[in-house]
């Protein structure tokens, strides 16, 4: 939700608010209070349209397809009917760094489609409402106050993350984090390079989510405007998948719990057969007419794919097998090393892996630099 032909500087026809003056840190406080209250709404909301739609056990067979299907042509009529103007996470982000700004016009529609696609289940995360939300009222604002727009929507857009990070704290386990480990106990010298052979398996991972999204992203292009028709199938895409592991549904963020307390039980082979359908599931979903963000399926893929290195090699324990892993996936996507480490650190909150993480992700960081999702302009490979 982006407008490229615009600037970051404040609008003609006067001086503006000066960047630090009283005023205008207020507006960036106010502006990032409100969009963190914002997010949180919104997820709350997410969370009970998704209770009202979703079962715990599905009372007539085939329900995830039938679901996902009615949810995948509504979010192509929305599409059909307010236009694609929802980015995916990358290309939001290179759009707001050469343009500074977000547009708040498409900012309803927008988080209406998003909205649809995660209650229908699609396999995608809210983080892209976070930036589109967040951005867009401190684009509004900036236009409004005549001042520092590219700052205002900085302030809205880490106020969002906030609200976001928040909203995930409150939800969290009795525990304290949100994925809970076994302890790692000694850090052993040997657990080093562990991190760094599992963060090249992780980078991999995230290879084959970058060349599946290529893939089905091609598949598509033929039916480029037929928001209907790619809505039906890419509901019918992920109602197949969810038909078959109701866990690929959703984002992952509370059905990776399910994967750490049952894994051991279900089996190494059942878990990389999972990671692999989450990871075909979330493109598909990306590729076709759902909206939504990618760090909480890779989160999903790569923390279940480094669960199941640790069933096969007993030597290697979950808590570094899971995070270097994960780390590894996540940083190949994202191109990111400042915010992958801290997700990744947060979401497990044993401080002692922190090492593990790091090694992990500069491992996946620059064997994969030349790999991208969403290539720079004029690549024509745009999703």
């Amino acid at each position: 939700m982006n407008q490229p032909a615009e600037s970051s500087a404040a609008p003609p026809g006067g001086t503006g608010v000066g960047q630090h003056s009283p005023r205008f840190v207020l507006a960036a406080v106010l502006i990032a209070v409100a969009a963190g209250g914002a997010m949180m709404l919104f997820l709350e909301l997410q969370s009970l349209g998704a209770a009202l739609l979703w079962p715990d056990s599905f009372p007539v067979p085939f329900l995830p397809l039938i679901l996902a299907t009615a949810g995948g042509l509504l979010v192509g009529l929305c599409l059909h009917v307010f236009g694609d103007h929802v980015l995916l996470l990358q290309q939001s982000l290179r759009e707001f760094q050469k343009t500074g700004r977000f547009e708040p016009r498409h900012l309803p529609a927008g988080l209406l489609i998003i909205y649809l696609s995660l209650v229908f289940g699609a396999s995608l995360g809210p983080e892209v409402a976070a930036v589109d939300m967040g951005g867009s009222m401190g684009t509004l604002a900036g236009d409004r106050l005549r001042s520092r727009v590219r700052t205002l929507s900085n302030a809205g857009i880490a106020g969002a993350l906030a609200g976001f990070a928040l909203y995930l704290q409150i939800t969290r386990t009795a525990g304290g984090a949100l994925y809970p480990l076994p302890p790692l106990g000694e850090l052993l010298p040997l657990y080093l390079l562990y991190a760094a052979i599992l963060g090249l398996a992780g980078a991999a991972a995230g290879a084959l989510f970058i060349g599946a999204f290529h893939l089905f992203d091609r598949l598509m292009r033929p039916l480029a405007g037929r928001h209907l028709i790619r809505g039906v199938a890419g509901g019918l895409g992920l109602g197949i998948a969810g038909t078959v592991f109701p866990l690929v549904l959703f984002s992952g963020q509370n059905e990776f719990k399910t994967v750490l307390e049952t894994g051991a039980t279900a089996g190494a082979a059942v878990l990389l057969l999972l990671a692999a359908v989450k990871i075909f599931a979330s493109t598909w979903c990306m590729a076709t007419v759902f909206k939504g963000g990618p760090i909480f399926p890779l989160i999903f893929a790569g923390g279940t794919l480094g669960l199941a290195v640790s069933l096969l090699i007993p030597a290697i324990p979950p808590a570094v097998a899971v995070p270097a892993v994960m780390a590894g996936m996540i940083i190949c996507v994202l191109k990111m090393p400042a915010a992958v480490i801290p997700i990744v650190a947060l979401v497990f909150l044993q401080w002692e892996i922190l090492i593990i993480v790091v090694i992990a992700t500069i491992a996946g960081y620059y064997t994969t630099r030349t790999i991208e999702m969403v290539p720079h302009e004029g690549s024509g490979e745009a999703g």
